[in-house]
């Protein structure tokens, strides 16, 4: 198969100032020799493509992180079988870098952290297999240390997931139930259809944070040992460990804790999880910081990346995992669009996702 590239793409590219993104002419990047060069399709938004743009990015780095398209070039060493032509997804570190970023018509990535798209998904849903779905694997078989492929749990115990409704809620759901828990969604009333159509047993609304402890209590028999806060933010870390109770062990939550929340229960572990941690290399969000914050590389993590991409084919399929629900939103050109909605909280149960390729 010969595939003609060409020198430049079109890419959305950090300007000079913050909130400041742009779709730009660059050059089609270079592969290493453990790499592979993928056409991108289509590319979902995750809010940390807005927040990079607005706080956290250089100017000239190229945002996105989730994409789905097709493999056109590989590297010469690489260490899984992939080949020209394959339909692939996953995840990469968009925000970060001039080279790399899914909101672009090219994109590289490390071969071992892409995996092949399952014939059941398409294309512009397996997308949505990005950042979520490596942060939900990251905590249910990582931190949380869950046998990794899937393996069940005894004793059919619950599993509390704060924010259920968000790209890595949904996801998470799908896996607790896969491994055996019944699963506690924890979301606005407007999303409690959504998440139990995912697999969410129960569902409790958090706005009355005492009404909604004692509600989750009571559903889960005074407790459960593992929980996820996807929203980490005001109330969320008050919420979740208090309906974890008594049994509580360990909490994942997306950001991380503030003080006062490792001294709501002094039991449970509270543990913040970084998605981008499993590409094993050192990061750092000085860029709109008045101080240094170096993400030092993880290399257990990085065989981390590589475990979830190299089975998540066969865990999609197995489980009957969902994306998440899609909405196409557009074009390259109508990401700053996409992400104007989401920073003013226009976007909630959805996933908004570009079509890229011509």
């Amino acid at each position: 198969m010969s595939v003609q590239i060409p020198k430049t793409m079109r890419a959305l590219v950090q300007e000079d100032k913050a909130m400041k993104v742009s779709v730009k002419e660059i050059p089609v990047p270079e592969i290493a020799d453990d790499e592979v060069l993928v056409k991108v399709e289509y590319a979902a938004q995750n809010p940390t493509d807005w927040k990079h743009a607005a706080w956290l990015s250089a100017p000239g780095v190229i945002n996105g992180c989730d994409y789905s398209g097709t493999v056109v070039k590989v590297g010469s060493n690489l260490k899984v079988p992939l080949q020209l032509g394959d339909k692939v997804a996953g995840w990469t570190h968009g925000g970060v870098y001039t080279d790399r970023g899914a909101f672009a018509e090219y994109t590289k990535v490390p071969a071992d952290l892409t995996f092949k798209v399952p014939e059941s998904l398409k294309m512009e849903d397996a997308a949505t297999f990005g950042v979520g779905w490596g942060t939900a694997n990251q905590v249910l078989f990582g931190t949380q240390k869950h046998d990794f492929p899937p393996q069940q749990v005894s004793g059919n115990p619950w599993y509390i997931i704060y924010g259920a409704s968000s790209s890595v809620g949904l996801f998470a759901i799908q896996l607790a139930k896969a491994i055996g828990y019944k699963v506690l969604g924890v979301a606005s009333p407007h999303s409690f259809d959504l998440i139990k159509a995912y697999g969410a047993d129960e569902a409790v609304d958090y706005h009355d944070a005492e009404k909604a402890i004692a509600e989750a209590k009571r559903i889960t028999d005074g407790g459960v040992e593992f929980a996820l806060d996807t929203i980490s933010e005001g109330a969320s870390f008050k919420i979740a460990i208090g309906m974890m109770g008594d049994k509580g062990k360990q909490l994942n939550c997306l950001l991380p804790p503030p003080k006062e929340a490792k001294e709501i229960n002094e039991n449970v572990k509270i543990v913040d999880t970084l998605g981008y941690t499993m590409f094993g290399k050192e990061f750092n969000f000085t860029a709109a910081l008045p101080h240094d914050t170096i993400i030092p590389a993880n290399p257990e993590d990085r065989k981390l990346g590589a475990a979830i991409a190299a089975h998540s084919n066969e865990v999609i399929t197995k489980y009957k995992i969902k994306a998440n629900p899609v909405v196409i939103r557009g074009t390259l050109d109508d990401v700053t669009s996409g992400f104007e909605d989401m920073k003013n909280g226009e976007v909630s149960g959805k996933k908004l996702v570009y079509k890229i390729a011509a």
